[in-house]
Order: structure tokens, then C-alpha cells, then sequence
């Protein structure tokens, strides 16, 4: 599905260079959306996905306050303002609880969670001075109903939800939207720390997942980005503002069955 009313928006993605986020890139360029991609480094993957969606960059590792806002100041600056920020920059590890190094933990909580809410705290006053704006987390179902060895992730991933109910609410009145997508098993690179964990190849991760979903496999990064697509827009944004949309292929687990 095509949207024009994409069409010259200005949208920053962090975690921009791979996976999801990738994909989004992908997706908003097709839409012929203005596009700043985030990540770590710079390299040759990274100019890899702007050469292909024509995307600027605004780098730095997000587990640093200050770094996280001046990426999204710099992104900013590209176009003069920010129409959509999608937060899905990411860090996952797995262990089981009691055997979780607390830097572990706070690596996943800074990326996660404060991270991107240093990205938004550096975007919300641009917005409000243009008139309004869309703001994309990106959740995951570990942060929704718990996951064997992935405690960190999860909670970082269950603050997203809270936090995005909360900015909707509190800056509705400016007109920004805020959205929440709940990506179910989703074929990224991400998958390669549950096969670790459960030490497991990769394609036997796939089969294993794929049991549990209705669809009978796994989701496709493209179909998030799909998804946060129709969110950017008017339609999406203001139907969804505050709310959590589940994209998973119909998980029926409501817990990990290995457990």
C-alpha cells in the first residue's frame, strides 16, 4: 500500500541500518519520505542502506544520554525539523536471571528505554514548534508477557509501552502522536541471540517459532515496516495515538512453552 501524504515528511529512524529498521528505511524512501537513518558506527553497511534509500545519517550509540540527543539535534538539522521519529534502536542479551551481569542489564535498559527517551525529549520542542508530529516505539512482545533469559530486554521493552501512553496523553494537545508497535518473532539478525541461548542453529529457531504463530511462520521486517508506515500517516497516527498494535502472525503463546 502507497501513501501520499508521506510524501516530503521528514522521518529519523534510529537503529536505521539493519533488520527493522532497515526495512523502514526502505519503506519510508519508497514513499518518497525525507529519511535519517541512526546507528553505532559508521561503515560500509551503513552506507550501504543510504545509498540505497538516499538517507542522511546522524550517528552515535544511544546508551549515552547526550550522544542520543545530539543525534537526533543533527538529524533535525538536516531539514529543519522532525516530522516522524521512529525509536527502534535496539540491544538484546540472554541469560538466565540470577546469572545476569548488572552492566548487561543497564546496557539493555540505557538503549531501550533511555535512550529513546533522550531522542524524544531532544524532538517533542521541534515538534511543538511546527505544529505537531508523529512519534513510532518500537516494543516488542518480550516486553508484553515476560521471556525465559530475557529479563533485561523485557523490562526495557515494557517501560517502551508506558512511556508511550504516557507522552500520548501528555502532548496530544500539541498534536503529536504517539504509537507503539508490538513486533512478534520478526527474521532479523536479533534471532541469532535466541538460537545462542538455547544453542539451537538459526533455522531450527525459525521452526521452533513458527510452530506457535498462525501464519505458520515467522514475520518478515518488511511487515513492520508496513506497519510503522501507515502509523506515520494521519489516518494511522490519530486512529492509534496511545494504543499498542500487535504485529505477529497470530502468536497464540501467551508465555515461552520451553519454560
Amino acid at each position: 500500500m502507497r501513501y501520499k501524504d508521506l510524501k516530503d515528511k521528514i522521518v529519523f529512524i534510529t537503529g536505521g541500518t539493519q533488520g527493522i529498521g532497515e526495512a523502514m528505511a526502505v519503506k519510508f524512501a519508497r514513499e518518497k519520505a525525507r529519511v535519517i537513518i541512526n546507528g553505532r558506527k559508521n561503515n560500509e553497511k551503513v552506507q550501504g542502506v543510504a545509498e540505497r534509500t538516499g538517507a542522511k545519517t546522524a550517528m552515535g550509540d544511544l546508551q549515552e544520554i547526550k550522544t542520543a540527543e545530539e543525534v537526533t539535534k543533527q538529524a533535525q538539522q538536516y531539514y529543519g525539523k522532525l516530522d516522524v521519529l521512529v525509536c527502534n534502536a535496539a540491544g538484546m542479551s540472554m541469560s538466565p536471571f540470577l546469572e545476569s551481569e548488572e552492566d548487561t542489564w543497564w546496557r539493555q535498559i540505557k538503549i531501550n528505554l533511555t535512550g529513546h527517551m533522550a531522542c524524544i525529549r531532544s524532538a517533542i520542542p521541534d515538534m511543538k514548534r511546527n505544529g505537531g508530529g508523529t512519534i513510532i516505539l518500537i516494543s516488542s512482545f518480550f516486553g508484553s508477557i515476560g521471556w525465559t533469559n530475557a529479563t533485561g530486554y523485557g523490562a526495557s521493552k515494557s517501560g517502551i509501552l508506558t512511556m508511550g501512553q504516557y507522552l500520548a496523553r501528555t502532548y496530544a494537545e500539541d498534536n503529536i502522536r504517539v504509537c507503539t508497535i508490538i513486533p512478534g518473532v520478526i527474521d532479523t539478525p536479533q534471532l541469532n541471540v535466541d538460537a545462542n541461548d538455547l544453542g539451537i542453529s538459526l533455522d531450527e529457531v525459525r521452526e521452533m517459532y513458527a510452530k506457535d504463530i498462525a501464519m505458520e511462520r515467522i514475520a518478515r521486517p518488511s511487515e513492520i515496516a508496513a506497519m510503522a508506515a501507515f502509523l506515520a500517516t494521519e489516518t494511522g497516527s490519530r486512529a492509534f495515538s496511545g494504543r499498542h498494535v500487535i504485529v505477529s502472525g497470530g502468536e497464540y503463546r501467551s508465555t515461552p512453552y520451553y519454560l
